[in-house]
Protein backbone atom coordinates (compact mmCIF):
# COMPACT_ATOMS: atom_id res chain seq x y z
CA UNK A 1 0.00 0.00 0.00
CA UNK A 2 1.48 3.18 -1.47
CA UNK A 3 1.90 5.93 1.89
CA UNK A 4 -0.73 8.66 0.02
CA UNK A 5 -3.08 5.83 0.45
CA UNK A 6 -1.65 4.53 3.69
CA UNK A 7 -2.26 8.22 4.84
CA UNK A 8 -5.79 8.33 3.87
CA UNK A 9 -7.09 5.18 5.16
CA UNK A 10 -5.36 6.51 8.55
CA UNK A 11 -7.47 9.61 8.24
CA UNK A 12 -10.63 8.45 7.21
CA UNK A 13 -10.36 5.92 10.29
CA UNK A 14 -9.70 8.92 12.59
CA UNK A 15 -12.59 10.73 11.31
CA UNK A 16 -15.15 7.18 11.47
CA UNK A 17 -13.39 6.88 15.08
CA UNK A 18 -14.06 10.28 16.32
CA UNK A 19 -18.16 10.62 14.68
CA UNK A 20 -18.70 7.60 15.93
CA UNK A 21 -17.71 8.39 19.74
CA UNK A 22 -20.05 11.72 20.00
CA UNK A 23 -22.33 11.45 22.50
CA UNK A 24 -25.63 12.81 23.37
CA UNK A 25 -28.47 11.93 25.45
CA UNK A 26 -28.89 8.57 26.96
CA UNK A 27 -31.79 7.53 24.85
CA UNK A 28 -30.65 9.16 21.78
CA UNK A 29 -28.76 7.05 19.18
CA UNK A 30 -26.01 8.47 16.94
CA UNK A 31 -25.86 7.64 13.16
CA UNK A 32 -22.44 8.83 11.46
CA UNK A 33 -23.21 8.99 8.05
CA UNK A 34 -25.84 11.55 8.87
CA UNK A 35 -23.80 13.29 12.02
CA UNK A 36 -27.06 13.25 13.84
CA UNK A 37 -29.16 11.50 16.55
CA UNK A 38 -32.01 9.87 16.78
CA UNK A 39 -34.69 8.49 19.26
CA UNK A 40 -37.88 6.28 18.39
CA UNK A 41 -40.57 6.97 21.04
CA UNK A 42 -42.68 3.62 21.02
CA UNK A 43 -44.97 6.23 23.35
CA UNK A 44 -47.57 7.69 21.16
CA UNK A 45 -48.65 11.28 20.66
CA UNK A 46 -50.26 13.23 17.92
CA UNK A 47 -48.01 15.35 15.80
CA UNK A 48 -48.84 18.61 17.99
CA UNK A 49 -47.60 16.82 21.04
CA UNK A 50 -45.03 14.47 19.42
CA UNK A 51 -43.05 18.00 18.61
CA UNK A 52 -43.56 19.45 21.77
CA UNK A 53 -41.75 16.53 23.26
CA UNK A 54 -39.22 16.46 20.59
CA UNK A 55 -38.40 20.34 21.75
CA UNK A 56 -38.15 19.68 25.20
CA UNK A 57 -35.42 16.97 24.32
CA UNK A 58 -33.91 19.57 22.55
CA UNK A 59 -34.73 17.83 19.18
CA UNK A 60 -37.23 18.20 16.11
CA UNK A 61 -40.10 16.20 14.64
CA UNK A 62 -37.57 14.61 12.02
CA UNK A 63 -38.36 16.08 8.37
CA UNK A 64 -37.25 12.99 5.94
CA UNK A 65 -34.14 14.67 4.63
CA UNK A 66 -32.71 12.02 2.70
CA UNK A 67 -32.45 7.77 2.52
CA UNK A 68 -30.41 7.90 5.33
CA UNK A 69 -32.86 9.40 7.32
CA UNK A 70 -35.83 6.65 6.30
CA UNK A 71 -32.99 4.20 6.45
CA UNK A 72 -32.02 4.87 10.63
CA UNK A 73 -35.95 4.88 11.03
CA UNK A 74 -36.48 1.56 9.51
CA UNK A 75 -33.47 -0.07 11.45
CA UNK A 76 -35.31 1.23 15.08
CA UNK A 77 -38.84 1.00 13.80
CA UNK A 78 -38.27 -2.93 12.99
CA UNK A 79 -37.22 -3.52 16.50
CA UNK A 80 -41.00 -3.26 17.39
CA UNK A 81 -43.02 -5.49 15.04
CA UNK A 82 -46.10 -4.85 17.39
CA UNK A 83 -46.24 -1.61 16.61
CA UNK A 84 -48.47 0.73 14.75
CA UNK A 85 -47.64 0.94 10.98
CA UNK A 86 -47.18 4.54 10.92
CA UNK A 87 -44.66 6.64 12.94
CA UNK A 88 -45.07 10.68 12.49
CA UNK A 89 -42.53 12.67 10.87
CA UNK A 90 -42.38 16.43 10.05
CA UNK A 91 -43.96 17.78 6.87
CA UNK A 92 -41.50 17.80 4.21
CA UNK A 93 -43.61 20.20 2.04
CA UNK A 94 -44.09 17.50 -0.39
CA UNK A 95 -47.33 15.85 -1.87
CA UNK A 96 -47.41 12.72 -0.94
CA UNK A 97 -50.14 9.48 -1.42
CA UNK A 98 -52.68 9.49 1.57
CA UNK A 99 -52.74 6.02 3.43
CA UNK A 100 -56.29 6.70 3.59
CA UNK A 101 -59.57 6.22 1.70
CA UNK A 102 -60.39 9.87 0.45
CA UNK A 103 -64.10 11.11 0.00
CA UNK A 104 -65.35 11.36 -3.34
CA UNK A 105 -66.46 14.72 -2.87
CA UNK A 106 -64.70 17.52 -0.51
CA UNK A 107 -67.90 18.82 1.53
CA UNK A 108 -65.28 20.62 3.84
CA UNK A 109 -64.79 23.89 2.04
CA UNK A 110 -61.73 25.65 1.89
CA UNK A 111 -61.03 28.20 4.87
CA UNK A 112 -58.28 30.34 5.97
CA UNK A 113 -59.33 29.60 9.41
CA UNK A 114 -57.62 26.63 12.03
CA UNK A 115 -58.52 23.65 10.87
CA UNK A 116 -58.56 20.91 13.65
CA UNK A 117 -56.06 17.79 12.96
CA UNK A 118 -59.25 15.59 12.33
CA UNK A 119 -59.79 17.38 9.42
CA UNK A 120 -56.29 17.82 8.34
CA UNK A 121 -53.18 15.26 6.79
CA UNK A 122 -49.74 14.76 8.42
CA UNK A 123 -46.70 12.85 7.87
CA UNK A 124 -46.21 9.50 8.13
CA UNK A 125 -43.33 6.80 7.64
CA UNK A 126 -44.53 3.18 7.18
CA UNK A 127 -42.82 0.14 7.97
CA UNK A 128 -41.67 -0.41 4.64
CA UNK A 129 -39.94 3.20 4.67
CA UNK A 130 -42.53 5.31 2.51
CA UNK A 131 -43.75 8.49 3.68
CA UNK A 132 -47.26 9.14 3.47
CA UNK A 133 -50.02 11.15 4.43
CA UNK A 134 -52.64 10.43 7.25
CA UNK A 135 -54.96 12.40 9.34
CA UNK A 136 -53.58 13.83 12.05
CA UNK A 137 -56.02 13.33 15.18
CA UNK A 138 -54.64 9.75 15.76
CA UNK A 139 -51.74 9.07 18.47
CA UNK A 140 -48.39 7.10 16.88
CA UNK A 141 -45.20 6.36 17.38
CA UNK A 142 -42.70 9.34 16.51
CA UNK A 143 -39.19 10.03 15.91
CA UNK A 144 -37.52 13.16 17.12
CA UNK A 145 -33.94 14.23 15.53
CA UNK A 146 -30.61 16.77 16.65
CA UNK A 147 -28.20 17.51 14.41
CA UNK A 148 -25.10 16.53 16.29
CA UNK A 149 -23.58 20.46 15.78
CA UNK A 150 -26.32 21.67 17.29
CA UNK A 151 -27.24 19.02 20.21
CA UNK A 152 -27.41 20.78 23.09
CA UNK A 153 -25.13 20.45 26.54
CA UNK A 154 -24.71 22.66 28.93
CA UNK A 155 -20.51 22.77 29.78
CA UNK A 156 -21.05 24.25 33.07
CA UNK A 157 -24.02 22.33 34.64
CA UNK A 158 -22.57 18.76 32.30
CA UNK A 159 -25.90 17.71 31.02
CA UNK A 160 -27.32 17.35 27.63
CA UNK A 161 -30.34 19.51 27.68
CA UNK A 162 -31.70 22.89 27.40
CA UNK A 163 -32.82 25.74 29.84
CA UNK A 164 -30.41 24.60 32.86
CA UNK A 165 -29.64 26.92 35.35
CA UNK A 166 -26.73 26.85 38.04
CA UNK A 167 -28.18 28.33 41.35
CA UNK A 168 -24.62 29.09 43.35
CA UNK A 169 -26.07 29.09 46.36
CA UNK A 170 -26.38 25.56 46.41
CA UNK A 171 -24.25 24.59 44.09
CA UNK A 172 -26.46 22.85 41.66
CA UNK A 173 -28.34 23.56 38.23
CA UNK A 174 -32.00 22.61 38.09
CA UNK A 175 -34.11 22.44 34.86
CA UNK A 176 -38.06 22.73 34.71
CA UNK A 177 -38.70 21.56 31.19
CA UNK A 178 -42.15 23.11 29.09
CA UNK A 179 -44.01 19.65 29.60
CA UNK A 180 -45.80 17.57 31.92
CA UNK A 181 -44.92 13.58 32.28
CA UNK A 182 -45.83 11.18 34.59
CA UNK A 183 -43.54 10.36 37.35
CA UNK A 184 -42.07 7.49 35.73
CA UNK A 185 -41.26 9.63 32.48
CA UNK A 186 -40.31 12.15 34.53
CA UNK A 187 -37.40 9.99 36.28
CA UNK A 188 -36.33 9.08 32.93
CA UNK A 189 -35.75 12.44 31.35
CA UNK A 190 -33.91 13.88 33.90
CA UNK A 191 -31.68 10.62 33.52
CA UNK A 192 -31.56 10.91 29.74
CA UNK A 193 -29.59 14.55 30.31
CA UNK A 194 -27.26 13.23 32.69
CA UNK A 195 -29.50 14.91 36.19
CA UNK A 196 -32.13 13.33 38.00
CA UNK A 197 -35.41 14.28 39.59
CA UNK A 198 -34.91 16.86 42.28
CA UNK A 199 -33.60 16.27 45.74
CA UNK A 200 -34.21 18.63 48.49
CA UNK A 201 -31.19 18.94 50.84
CA UNK A 202 -31.76 22.13 52.89
CA UNK A 203 -33.87 24.93 53.33
CA UNK A 204 -31.57 27.01 51.36
CA UNK A 205 -32.30 24.21 48.35
CA UNK A 206 -35.95 24.48 48.74
CA UNK A 207 -35.87 28.69 48.79
CA UNK A 208 -33.51 28.50 45.30
CA UNK A 209 -36.05 25.53 44.34
CA UNK A 210 -39.30 27.48 45.22
CA UNK A 211 -37.99 30.53 43.21
CA UNK A 212 -37.66 28.93 39.99
CA UNK A 213 -41.28 27.01 40.31
CA UNK A 214 -42.99 30.69 40.78
CA UNK A 215 -40.87 31.90 37.73
CA UNK A 216 -41.54 28.85 35.70
CA UNK A 217 -43.70 29.03 32.35
CA UNK A 218 -47.02 27.54 32.73
CA UNK A 219 -46.96 24.22 31.89
CA UNK A 220 -49.99 23.87 29.45
CA UNK A 221 -51.04 20.21 29.74
CA UNK A 222 -50.10 19.42 33.39
CA UNK A 223 -53.03 17.96 35.67
CA UNK A 224 -52.39 20.74 37.88
CA UNK A 225 -50.09 23.74 37.76
CA UNK A 226 -49.01 24.00 41.45
CA UNK A 227 -47.21 20.11 41.63
CA UNK A 228 -43.95 19.88 40.37
CA UNK A 229 -42.77 15.69 40.33
CA UNK A 230 -39.62 15.45 42.79
CA UNK A 231 -37.36 12.81 43.33
CA UNK A 232 -39.06 10.90 46.02
CA UNK A 233 -41.58 8.07 46.20
CA UNK A 234 -42.73 5.58 49.04
CA UNK A 235 -41.63 2.63 49.39
CA UNK A 236 -44.31 -0.16 51.34
CA UNK A 237 -43.51 -2.40 54.09
CA UNK A 238 -45.62 -3.88 57.02
CA UNK A 239 -48.50 -1.94 55.93
CA UNK A 240 -46.44 1.50 56.66
CA UNK A 241 -45.58 3.99 53.77
CA UNK A 242 -41.89 5.19 53.94
CA UNK A 243 -40.92 7.85 51.85
CA UNK A 244 -37.40 7.57 50.35
CA UNK A 245 -35.93 9.73 47.82
CA UNK A 246 -34.47 8.30 44.47
CA UNK A 247 -30.67 7.70 46.38
CA UNK A 248 -32.54 5.64 49.04
CA UNK A 249 -32.50 8.15 51.82
CA UNK A 250 -35.52 9.08 54.17
CA UNK A 251 -36.66 12.56 53.87
CA UNK A 252 -34.81 13.41 56.87
CA UNK A 253 -31.32 12.29 56.12
CA UNK A 254 -31.29 13.90 52.77
CA UNK A 255 -32.35 17.30 54.50
CA UNK A 256 -35.47 18.61 54.08
CA UNK A 257 -38.86 16.89 55.10
CA UNK A 258 -41.16 19.48 55.44
CA UNK A 259 -44.52 18.69 54.22
CA UNK A 260 -47.33 20.75 53.18
CA UNK A 261 -50.45 21.11 55.43
CA UNK A 262 -52.46 18.01 55.69
CA UNK A 263 -49.83 15.72 53.73
CA UNK A 264 -49.07 12.92 52.90
CA UNK A 265 -52.80 12.38 52.80
CA UNK A 266 -52.47 9.35 50.27
CA UNK A 267 -55.85 9.92 48.84
CA UNK A 268 -57.46 7.44 46.99
CA UNK A 269 -54.68 5.35 48.66
CA UNK A 270 -52.72 5.14 45.49
CA UNK A 271 -50.78 8.38 45.96
CA UNK A 272 -47.24 7.03 46.08
CA UNK A 273 -45.17 9.68 44.48
CA UNK A 274 -43.72 12.98 45.53
CA UNK A 275 -43.98 16.31 43.58
CA UNK A 276 -43.37 19.99 45.39
CA UNK A 277 -46.45 22.37 46.13
CA UNK A 278 -45.18 25.83 43.77
CA UNK A 279 -46.77 28.08 45.99
CA UNK A 280 -44.90 27.51 49.34
CA UNK A 281 -42.08 24.38 48.03
CA UNK A 282 -43.17 22.12 50.32
CA UNK A 283 -43.91 17.84 49.89
CA UNK A 284 -46.68 16.62 48.93
CA UNK A 285 -47.85 13.41 47.28
CA UNK A 286 -49.63 12.52 44.04
CA UNK A 287 -50.81 9.29 42.41
CA UNK A 288 -47.94 8.45 39.89
CA UNK A 289 -49.59 8.24 36.97
CA UNK A 290 -50.55 11.83 36.95
CA UNK A 291 -48.99 13.97 34.63
CA UNK A 292 -47.02 17.17 36.03
CA UNK A 293 -44.37 19.41 35.58
CA UNK A 294 -41.26 18.40 37.14
CA UNK A 295 -37.67 19.45 37.96
CA UNK A 296 -34.11 17.64 36.79
CA UNK A 297 -31.31 18.46 39.00
CA UNK A 298 -27.64 17.89 38.49
CA UNK A 299 -25.04 18.53 41.28
CA UNK A 300 -22.00 21.03 40.24
CA UNK A 301 -18.73 18.96 41.00
CA UNK A 302 -15.48 19.83 41.25
CA UNK A 303 -14.75 18.23 37.67
CA UNK A 304 -17.41 20.03 35.76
Amino acid sequence: MSRLLTLAFYLFSVVTTVLSNKVYRTDYEYNRYTDAFYKLHIETANPVNAAKVCQAEGAVLMMPASQQDIAQLHGMFKKYPDLDNFVWVANDGQTHESAEEQPLINLQPPTEEYVPLWQRECDAVTREGEIVSITCFKDRPFICKVDAAKAPYNKECNVYGNDFQRARTVNSCYQIPTIAYTWNQAYAECAAEGAHLVVLNSQAEHDEVQRLMNSAPRIQEARETWFFHAGFRAQTTDQQRVFKTIFNETLEDAGYSTWADNEPNNALQNENCGTLFKNDGKLNDVDCSYRYGFICEKEITAQT
